[in-house]
């Protein structure tokens, strides 16, 4: 919620906000360029909408600018029950594109199923078997290394692989025969370090293709659970658990969520 407005602001005190942020937000009060905010959705509390900046920019961005997906055009989403797995899923879905997905359990692949993703494997079984559902036309990776090898022979030709993670190593062997045969695309991609005016371009994009989907039902946001940010520790705990579907978001006040 807005406290406090500069001069020309096209918002105003007590709007009802979320927004992208570079840093620093665990406080009480952030100072963010206005231009990389928007409304809290109708029906959506306060902390449901704090899950939703980071993730819905990071998927617009990679999939869909970057990435330039097409609709009916087939996707695979590594740790697609993660916060930014769980938003491409419904964006995929939303926008006509099948997409699969990578897991660390069967409960987390039946989450994403429920969102509507396709199907998937998970990890710690057979990931081979990604290769009866391939060719995929675009990979939306955050592990790196360790898959490098088995994106190369999942994408279809010219495939896009978009990298945005190294959870799994940050080196990796390639067989650049594959690229140059299958006309391969690797993108690598960080959200983070964009100046500001292309962090405004992009909230000015969310904003008219992605925030309208809230109210229409089509998108909605995957809280798993809230914590006062005095247990801040204990949420981060729950995460290195490597169980969470969804996002964590710490509350300031319980009253505002």
């Amino acid at each position: 919620m807005i406290s406090e407005v500069g001069p020309g602001a096209s918002w105003k005190v007590g709007d009802r906000v979320c927004a992208l942020l570079a840093g620093g937000g665990m406080a009480e009060e952030v100072v963010v360029d206005g231009r990389h905010v928007l409304p809290v959705p109708d029906g959506l509390s306060l902390a449901e909408a704090a899950a939703l900046p980071e993730v819905y920019a990071t998927v617009w961005l990679n999939l869909f600018q970057l990435a330039a997906l097409k609709p009916g055009e087939k996707v695979l989403l590594h740790a697609g029950a993660s916060g930014i797995g769980s938003a491409a899923i419904q964006l995929c879905k939303a926008f006509g594109n099948p997409c699969w997905v990578s897991v660390g359990s069967a409960e987390r692949l039946a989450y994403c199923e429920a969102l509507g993703a396709q199907g998937g494997v998970v990890r710690n079984g057979d990931l081979d078997s990604l290769n009866d559902l391939a060719p995929f036309d675009v990979i939306l990776d955050p592990v790196g290394g360790s898959y490098a090898a088995l994106n190369l022979k999942l994408l279809a030709r010219d495939g896009r692989w978009v990298l945005i993670g190294l959870m799994g190593r940050r080196e990796a062997q390639l067989d650049l025969a594959q690229v140059l045969a299958k006309r391969l695309h690797l993108l690598g991609s960080t959200l983070r370090n964009r100046d500001e005016q292309f962090k405004a371009d992009l909230f000015s994009d969310l904003g008219q293709h992605v925030w309208p989907l809230f109210a229409e039902g089509r998108l909605s946001p995957q809280l798993a659970r809230t914590f006062a940010i005095k247990d801040a520790e204990a949420a981060f705990a729950e995460l290195a658990t490597n169980k969470v579907s969804g996002k964590l978001v710490l509350v300031i006040d319980e009253s505002l969520t």
